[in-house]
C-alpha cells in the first residue's frame, strides 16, 4: 500500500499510519536503529549522523510544523545539501512475515535568488516541497555543527544491518543498487494483536454518501482486522491527480482511542469511497491533529472487486 507521510518523519521514525508529530518522533527516537547521510550539492559524502541524540537535536532544529508547503519549488534557486536517511522498520503494521526492512529518502536544502530556504523532502513514492523558517534553512545549511561520523560510509553500516530496502511488488529482494531503491508493496495483513497494540479500542462506522444516516458500525477487533485484510491494500493504487467525488458511494470512518491518554475514541481518518469515469477511487482525509502538515488528503484508484466489497457492509449493491 503506498500510504503517505512526510518523508522525513516517516524515515525518522515510522511510528504510524496515520502520521505522527515531532513530539511523538522524539519520545522514540532513542529506539530506533536510523543514520543520515549528508552530502553537497557536488555530490561529495561529507559525514554521517549515527548517533541518535544528535539526530533528535536534527529534528528538533527543523521546526518541521512551521514549515510552508508549496506546489514546486521556484526555478531561481540553487541547491546546497542532501540528507538522506535510513531507518529500521520493524513496526509490525509495516512488516510481512515479521521481516524488518530499510527505508531511505532524501531531504534536500535549496536556496533561491532571495536568499529564502526550502527543502524538498521525497523518497520514491511521493515528495514533500516546503518553504521553511530562516533557522532551520540555517542549521540545514552548516551541516559542519553536526556530530559528523566521517568514518563510516552508508554502505559499511547497511552491510552491517544485512537487511532489505523496500522492493516492487510483493517479492522481498536485496538489492545494492542503494540509488535505485523502491518500496515494497507485499501483501499487508492485520492481525488482532497488531491492532491493538495500536489503540486498544477501536471502532469503524460506514455511511452512505453523506455522514447523515448511519448504516453500520463494527467494533470487534477480530471484524476490524476481518474488514482491514479484505481491502487488498497492496492492490491500492497512489493517484496524484484524481478526479473530484462527485458520485459518491459511501464514507468510512474509523476511530481510534485519542493520544493524550483520555479514554476517548476520536477520529482517525476519513475515507469516501467514489465512482469517476468507470473507475473507484478513494480519497482518505487524515484530521490535522494527526498529521504535522495539517489535514492531510490521499487519492487511491481502487478495484471494483474492492469498491464492492467495502459496499458489501453496507448491504449495497454496484450497479
Amino acid at each position: 500500500m503506498k500510504k503517505l507521510l512526510p518523508m522525513l518523519l516517516f524515515a525518522f521514525s515510522a511510528i504510524g499510519i496515520y502520521g505522527c508529530s515531532q513530539k511523538e518522533y522524539l519520545s522514540n527516537v532513542e529506539e530506533k536503529k536510523q543514520f543520515i547521510e549528508i552530502i553537497t550539492a557536488s555530490d561529495e559524502m561529507i559525514g554521517i549522523v549515527d548517533n541518535n541524540k544528535e539526530i533528535e537535536r536534527f529534528v528538533k532544529q527543523l521546526d518541521i510544523e512551521s514549515w510552508n508547503y508549496m506546489e514546486q519549488l521556484p526555478e531561481d534557486r540553487d541547491l546546497a545539501y542532501s540528507y538522506v536517511s535510513y531507518e529500521v522498520i520493524d513496526e509490525p503494521i509495516f512488516l510481512q512475515d515479521e521481516t524488518q526492512l530499510v527505508h531511505m529518502s532524501t531531504l534536500e536544502l535549496y536556496i533561491s535568488s532571495k536568499g529564502e530556504y526550502m527543502i524538498r523532502d521525497f523518497d520514491q513514492e511521493v515528495e514533500t516541497i516546503a518553504r521553511i523558517p530562516e533557522k532551520a534553512g540555517r542549521f540545514l545549511n552548516a551541516p559542519e555543527d553536526l556530530e559528523l561520523n566521517k568514518h563510516m560510509t552508508a554502505k559499511e553500516i547497511l552491510d552491517g544491518w544485512g537487511l532489505d530496502f523496500y522492493v516492487p511488488n510483493s517479492d522481498i529482494e536485496k538489492t545494492d543498487d542503494i540509488e535505485n531503491v523502491r518500496y515494497y508493496e507485499g501483501e499487508t495483513s492485520f492481525t488482532e494483536e497488531e491492532l491493538l497494540k495500536t489503540s486498544k479500542e477501536q471502532k469503524i462506522q460506514f455511511y452512505g454518501a453523506d455522514k447523515n444516516t448511519l448504516l453500520n458500525e463494527i467494533d470487534d477487533i477480530s471484524e476490524i482486522a476481518q474488514y482491514l485484510n479484505g481491502l487488498a491494500l497492496n492492490q491500492w493504487e497512489y493517484v496524484d491527480n484524481a478526479p473530484n467525488p462527485i458520485e459518491v458511494e459511501c464514507q468510512i470512518v474509523k476511530f481510534m482511542l485519542s493520544r493524550d491518554g483520555k479514554k476517548e475514541l476520536k477520529e482517525m481518518y476519513t475515507q469516501i469511497l467514489y465512482k469517476s469515469d468507470g473507475n473507484y477511487y478513494i480519497k482518505e482525509i487524515i484530521p490535522g491533529e494527526y498529521s504535522v502538515r495539517g489535514e492531510f488528503i490521499t487519492h487511491y484508484r481502487v478495484s471494483e472487486e474492492t469498491a464492492k466489497y467495502i459496499l458489501s457492509y453496507l448491504e449495497l449493491s454496484i450497479e
